[in-house]
């Protein structure tokens, strides 16, 4: 089933949807059986989760299984871009020091403890920056902008309109696609405080990096 078609439900069966959305924690609305933003919102998150991972052994199924190892983690103390695991990820870069912006950085750790090369893996502490290293890599990265030149995949590395990175934790749902993101909270900011699965639309997306496996 997907998102869109919770609307075409009874209100009694959109319910137990909702009631279930909220057991499993993806969802803190009502459950009178009227699906709204929040409720399709849910259930795509809920979609993420139940997804697997690319195959094991394949750099994307590694970056995928990495990243949502590491949902829930967060700054210490919050809006400091500090903390010994954020520390880890901005050390990943080329940047020296910390209390910086880390969303490239994730993605740099990502790459980096999923056993890619330093003669190649990403260490650009800069979102946009990151179409900059895929050109230099056209033998292992597959560089798509605009990102409607593709179809998402899980392991896609999301390059945003409004700088900021994340990856794709699962296929496109109704012109959305889920993903696990740093340096961002439950509103979805660039800047925020911690590791999450969001929910992002295609619009917000300029280009999307697909690493290939040799």
């Amino acid at each position: 089933m997907k998102p869109a078609d919770l609307k075409k439900l009874p209100p009694p069966v959109a319910s137990l949807v909702q009631e279930g959305l909220k057991a499993r924690g993806h969802y803190a609305g009502t459950t009178r059986g009227f699906p709204g933003p929040k409720t399709l919102s849910a259930f795509r998150d809920y979609l993420a989760a139940i997804t697997p991972a690319p195959e094991v052994g394949t750099m994307a199924g590694e970056l995928v299984k990495l990243a949502r190892s590491q949902i829930g983690v967060r700054e210490v103390p919050m809006d400091s871009n500090r903390g010994e695991r954020v520390e880890d990820y901005q050390a990943a870069t080329w940047y020296a020091g910390t209390g910086w912006p880390w969303c490239a950085a994730f993605i740099c750790w990502l790459f980096r403890e999923a056993g890619a090369p330093d003669s190649w893996r990403p260490k650009t502490p800069g979102a946009w920056d990151f179409e900059n290293w895929a050109r230099k890599q056209p033998s292992r990265v597959t560089l798509y902008k605009p990102a409607s030149h593709c179809q998402i995949k899980p392991g896609d590395v999301l390059v945003y309109t409004f700088s900021h990175i994340g990856l794709a934790d699962g296929q496109e749902i109704d012109g959305h696609v889920a993903t696990i993101e740093g340096n961002t909270d439950e509103a979805g900011s660039r800047e925020g405080g911690g590791v999450y699965r969001k929910t992002r639309r295609l619009s917000q997306i300029r280009s999307v990096i697909r690493v290939r496996d040799s």
